[in-house]
């Protein structure tokens, strides 16, 4: 699989990035579940990163 340089967690329709799962015997169920997790880890970590740092100090959570 090539991979395309992502820089954030794409939305959905984007097959390259995500697999979609279904449930046996539950025909509305879809799961969407990324290809390659090291790098979904990563853009989570930076995301949350990027909403920590909007946060004021107060109201920021996780690791300081």
């Amino acid at each position: 699989m090539n991979e395309l340089p992502y820089t954030s967690i794409p939305d959905t329709s984007d097959s390259n990035y995500w697999e979609s799962k279904s449930i046996k015997n539950n025909l509305r169920s879809t799961t969407f579940v990324p290809r390659d997790k090291e790098l979904h880890q990563r853009l989570r970590v930076k995301a949350w990163g990027i909403i920590q740092a909007a946060l004021s100090k107060k109201n920021r959570k996780g690791k300081s």
